[in-house]
């Protein structure tokens, strides 16, 4: 039966994607190319060879997208402001400091393999010929182009598909480089603390908490790695600059991927992602369960794109980027896989000691060194001569800033420096991988922060917490600068078998938001790791119910993207907090009668999230705000006061102990009942009467097009049954088409809108007329 049920489910997806196909013929030489789009325009390409399928990713990727594959490379590339103008000058100025040259690019495209080198020339080869078209006015100049001005488009270089993949690798496979803030944190504790400075700092970023979940339990997993710093730190060094207001004082380590320009590009304006992971003994069916959605972006287009890939070597289908020949997240024929941002810390600041005779020299290994130095020039649409722009690096990475009256200048070292590439490289194997030791082997290439997750029709399913991460030198602390003079430079790379990883869980499942990857993995340089965390909510979900289906897993998704964690904590002290100190108060107990029938999810409308934000404001500021003031800005202290941190200070058993009584002897339940009267005040002061307080839930933006809302979501979901071949069901909003005109701009909109998915399967026995 079940058997006869696998049938009718592919019959059915073979006669949706007949009923609505639409086949293109492409002739490259004797091969031919057929592009077949399913009824929500999403192209399969079947081709006889690898050049014939990555020739047709290109041409389908350039048919659809071609105005966003324009301005990903020119932002990867540091050449929007040629056609944007000044405005976008200081876009390129950081794209083109921190990134690379075109000749490096060519480095990296020589060091792959003649395969991989065939599958970006015959990408860039697809894309070309949709160029040809447009500059010969065969086919319109898409209009988001037209109304820059462009008139001409230079030909596809493999090098602009490095430099996206170089781009994209960094935004969602790059953590850290905060030091200078945490640098400046200390230093403003010190004006409040003195000598307990440190004791505090150690309060609101601490290194680890054993109780924070995590990806693998227990103390299985590959490897181990102690605990960071065991003695005196030795890299604390004074900052020139003032520490008030902390937020504006420094912002060295600044990103080039501002939110302003990723929304006016449609580029990415988020950092995360989830996965599930079933195995057959948790499966209802008995074939492992995969859902994949990465958290990357909102807008029109989609920062993703669908494909699907059908020659001799594999059959895969997926997401990518535009721009991206392979599929990132998806399928093959034996198995489906995702991957999660790994929020590793694998980029630190350095701390330069400058020559009194030049600033371009500096201290390393006993020696004055010159830094290498280039000068970049920026064309500026509108501007007769280009903008020069100095760039320096040192043996640990690019100079950020310099402070000569202090002789010393900060470098940024990324420890993936060079390597990006070897996340494509993984990535292709996974097209080709047919097991789980294959795609285990793949993943020691990857050498930015990312987990990776796997699910086989064999049965097994796989955690691999990916990248380089450094071994810094004993005594370092990752919080703070690095001395850059030699002595305390990395010691190599964590090795791959010491990562944490894991197959087959006991448990049964994988559970990932961005999380702790094990109990003995440290935070970095911020507190990204504490007791309290979201994933919690996709455990308890998982472990809700014996056996899952896909469709729990769907019903999981629509659960997490509004559910607020914070309460599973805190609801049962506050309610307790309000019997014991106010059982007399009718306004209280209609509220603790409010907060009990919650169901702790911030929906459109409900009262009771918007009473327990307010109260748990009031609470950062009535336990911190005395002792720790606000950091110069209330934004600022609003992330610095993590629920971690609060909770450590309410909670009956605290999981970690801090410095000090932040509650300033006062009754823990006490101050949560007046810190619940004044969130109260401040609610009927700034919206009146409780009738007005309904939650205002957050939108996912998509104009022109109507919002959706709840952001909290992947830009792509899939979810995927791993049979043989694995089925499943996928949602990319809006559309496939960044053309208005085209059915398929806005055709997943709708369905996004009702958390409704379409049909995800390889259909590889298609019969194209």
């Amino acid at each position: 039966m079940r058997r006869m049920a696998a049938i009718l489910l592919v019959v059915s997806a073979i006669c949706t994607l007949a009923a609505g196909q639409k086949v293109e013929t492409l002739k490259i030489g004797e091969a031919t190319v057929r592009i077949v789009r399913d009824r929500f325009g999403v192209p399969h390409i079947y081709a006889p060879s690898l050049y014939g399928v990555f020739y047709g990713s290109g041409y389908a990727q350039a048919q659809d997208r071609l105005a966003q594959m324009e301005l990903y490379r020119r932002t990867a590339k540091g050449e929007l402001a040629e056609i944007m103008g000044e405005s976008a000058l200081d876009q390129d100025k950081q794209r083109r400091t921190l990134g690379y040259t075109e000749a490096e690019r060519w480095e990296q495209f020589a060091s792959l393999s003649p395969e991989e080198q065939l599958v970006l020339k015959a990408f860039a080869d697809g894309v070309n010929a949709i160029i040809a078209q447009v500059n010969a006015g065969k086919r319109p100049m898409p209009q988001r182009l037209k109304d820059l001005g462009v008139t001409r488009l230079r030909p596809w270089k493999v090098t602009d598909t490095i430099a996206i993949a170089h781009m994209m690798a960094e935004r969602f496979g790059s953590s850290g480089g905060e030091e200078l803030r945490m640098m400046q944190l200390r230093l403003y504790l010190q004006l409040r603390f003195g000598a307990q400075a440190m004791s505090v700092l150690n309060d609101l970023a601490w290194q680890n908490d054993p109780t924070s979940p995590t990806t693998v339990t227990g103390d299985t997993g590959q490897g181990t790695r102690k605990t960071q710093p065991k003695k005196q730190t030795l890299n604390f060094l004074p900052c020139p600059v003032s520490p008030v207001p902390l937020l504006t004082a420094i912002r060295i380590a600044e990103e080039w991927d501002s939110i302003e320009w990723c929304k006016r590009l449609g580029l990415f304006t988020r950092f995360g992602s989830y996965a599930m992971v079933v195995a057959p003994k948790k499966s209802a069916t008995g074939n492992p369960l995969l859902v994949g959605g990465p958290q990357m972006a909102t807008g029109t287009p989609s920062i993703a794109y669908e494909i699907a890939l059908y020659c001799p070597k594999f059959k895969v289908r997926g997401m990518t980027f535009p721009g991206i020949p392979i599929v990132l997240i998806g399928m093959n024929r034996y198995l489906a896989w995702t991957t999660t941002s790994g929020a590793g810390d694998n980029v630190d600041i350095f701390v330069e000691h400058l020559s009194k005779e030049s600033k371009y020299r500096y201290m390393h290994n006993g020696e004055w060194r010159p830094m290498e130095r280039r000068i970049e020039l920026i064309f500026v649409k509108g501007k007769d001569e280009p903008v020069q722009v100095e760039v320096c690096r040192t043996v640990h990475g690019v100079v950020l800033s310099w402070d000569e009256k202090a002789g010393i200048a900060y470098a940024r070292a990324k420890a993936y420096w060079g390597k990006e590439l070897g996340a494509l490289r993984a990535i292709y194997a996974f097209h080709k991988a047919t097991n789980i030791k294959e795609f285990a082997e793949a993943c020691r290439y990857i050498a930015t922060g990312h987990n990776f997750f796997v699910a086989t029709k064999d049965g097994d399913i796989g955690f691999w917490f990916c990248g380089l991460y450094p071994i810094r030198a004993e005594g370092i602390d990752p919080r703070f600068p690095t001395p850059g003079t030699g002595e305390f430079d990395w010691k190599g790379f964590v090795p791959f078998e010491k990562l944490p990883q894991q197959l087959n869980p006991p448990q049964g499942f994988f559970a990932n938001w961005n999380n702790k990857p094990a109990p003995w993995w440290d935070n970095g340089d911020l507190p990204r790791w504490g007791a309290i965390h979201h994933v919690k909510r996709i455990i308890d979900l998982l472990r809700s119910k014996p056996k899952l289906t896909l469709e729990d897993l769907r019903r999981f998704v629509v659960d997490i993207e509004g559910y607020d964690v914070r309460a599973d904590f805190f609801k049962p002290l506050l309610l307790r907090a309000i019997r014991r100190v106010a059982a007399d108060d009718v306004e209280l107990k209609m509220i603790a009668d409010l907060l009990q029938r919650w169901d702790n999810q911030r929906s459109e409308g409900s009262v009771a999230a918007t009473i327990f934000d307010a109260w748990f404001e009031a609470m950062q500021d009535i336990v911190f705000s005395d002792d720790l003031g606000d950091f110069g800005d209330k934004s600022l202290f609003r992330m610095a006061i993590q629920p971690s941190l609060l909770w450590y200070v309410l909670a009956d058993k605290p999981p970690r102990r801090l410095s000090r009584d932040y509650l300033n002897g006062e009754d823990k339940d006490f101050v949560m009942v007046k810190a619940l009267r004044t969130a109260l005040e401040r609610l009927r002061k700034e919206r009146g009467e409780i009738a007005h307080w309904g939650f205002r839930k957050p939108l996912w933006r998509f104009d022109p097009l109507p919002p959706i809302p709840g952001p909290n979501r992947g830009a792509y979901i899939q979810l995927v049954e791993v049979t043989s071949p694995p089925r499943g069901f996928n949602i990319l909003p809006p559309g496939q088409s960044e053309d208005p005109k085209s059915p398929h701009y806005s055709d997943q909109h709708p369905l996004a809108l009702r958390w409704q998915f379409k049909p995800m399967e390889l259909v590889e026995a298609l019969k194209v007329k």
